[in-house]
């Protein structure tokens, strides 16, 4: 990696699918020379060192979560919400598109849903399906990381998890793409119709997942939300159970998908880092959470300013979109040392990847559960893994907000 002191940070533009591809470069010449970054191309300003990040998620009353898509898709946004308004339910504020006091209201209701208790009781089942999975492929000696295990894993965990059949898993990652797309670029006026009527399709079938457990209550998440918000001092609203379902839904499938992909990369790129879990393989939860930091599964996310304020000396004016960007404060060398090693010997753990405040990711102790049973069962069952082609090129598909990897063929030796 070249020192990216000697490359004027003009040079990098973060709308470049290369620099999205592998943007460790510049993340090194945002912290030397624009630790609190105007992009051109956009006017957001990107925040990316580890203590200015921080302290910006804290102060939830200056950067505001209640930002609206219509600000990154422009007037042309008005196609998405006549389209909503005529024959769904238009967004309402909950969970991570509110702020305190508000927000306090829909969380409680969230930790209800994803408390490590539940978690605790549901590890059995994740590790069942954790194999079944791995089952599939196991004696072929080769896969797709991306396809044959990451993606059917987080698919089948968080459908069983919601009360939704599993065998339907690409409907919903179909869902949560469209949720995600209006973040990860501009969008044409059709792209919009589309995007509203895969939303429409989304919604409709929710609401009758919702209502049949309003009839019929299971042991599931949408059981969990109807039952919740209906015990709630002020009940939940259609409106309302919709946002969180949406958020559920669009949360998942590829923060955890591209952790997953990611982890089996970097074990493959840091072979010494293998060999010490494959010694010790109680040491998985060290590395889930150096994955964490070093691949953070949602690199970036944006908040509204709701004031004029300044961070690090740099003015940021009343409704300018701020991006914290925590893959980037995740690899800030003035807090952890050698930010571009995988190390799970790193004794400074506390990364930032769920983030922090008010905010912090509500299903990080199922995203940890996951994650570590997954490495565990691959660490068990498979040795010598190597690629079994080259990576594609570019290796990641093109996102502001995400990082997922295209494909990831490897090939093993089947243990026992």
């Amino acid at each position: 990696m070249a020192d990216a002191s000697t490359r004027p940070i003009g040079e990098f533009s973060f709308l470049d699918p290369k620099v999205q591809d592998d943007p460790f470069e510049f993340y090194q010449a945002l912290h030397a020379q624009a630790p609190v970054y105007q992009m051109p191309e956009t006017g957001m300003f990107i925040v990316s060192r580890y203590d200015d990040l921080r302290e910006m998620l804290m102060d939830t009353a200056t950067f505001s979560n209640r930002m609206e898509t219509k600000t990154l898709q422009g007037e042309n946004w008005q196609i998405y919400e006549d389209i909503i308004a005529e024959k769904g339910w238009p967004e309402a504020g909950t969970l991570n598109f509110s702020d305190p006091p508000a927000h306090i209201r829909y969380r409680r209701i969230a930790d209800k849903i994803f408390n490590a208790r539940r978690i605790e009781a549901i590890a059995p089942k994740i590790t069942e399906i954790v194999n079944e999975v791995i089952d599939r492929f196991i004696d072929r000696g080769e896969c797709d990381v991306v396809q044959d295990l990451a993606f059917p894993l987080v698919g089948t965990v968080i459908s069983e998890q919601l009360g939704l059949d599993p065998s339907q898993m690409e409907t919903y990652k179909r869902w949560g793409d469209a949720i995600m797309l209006p973040a990860a670029r501009i969008l044409t006026p059709e792209e919009i119709r589309e995007n509203a009527e895969t939303i429409l399709e989304m919604q409709h079938y929710v609401a009758g997942q919702l209502e049949a457990r309003r009839q019929d209550p299971h042991n599931d998440l949408i059981s969990a939300v109807v039952l919740e918000g209906a015990a709630d001092v002020e009940p939940l609203d259609m409106h309302e159970m919709q946002s969180l379902m949406r958020q559920f839904l669009s949360g998942t499938y590829e923060s955890l998908v591209s952790a997953i992909s990611h982890g089996v990369w970097l074990l493959m790129r840091f072979p010494d880092q293998m060999a010490k879990l494959r010694a010790d393989p109680s040491r998985v939860k060290d590395f889930v959470e150096e994955l964490l930091r070093f691949e953070s599964p949602v690199p970036g996310l944006a908040r509204i300013a709701t004031r004029d304020t300044e961070i690090a000396g740099v003015a940021i004016p009343k409704g300018a979109l701020v991006m914290p960007r925590y893959a980037a404060a995740n690899h800030d060398a003035a807090k952890f040392e050698c930010p571009h090693v995988m190390d799970i010997d790193r004794k400074d753990k506390r990364h930032i990847a769920f983030g922090a405040g008010p905010h912090l990711c509500v299903g990080r102790v199922l995203a940890r559960r996951e994650l570590i049973t997954a490495f565990g069962a691959v660490l068990a069952r498979m040795d010598n893994i190597e690629l079994a082609r080259p990576l594609p090129d570019p290796v990641h598909v093109p996102h502001m907000m995400l990082r997922p990897m295209r494909e990831l063929y490897i090939r093993f030796d089947k243990i026992g």
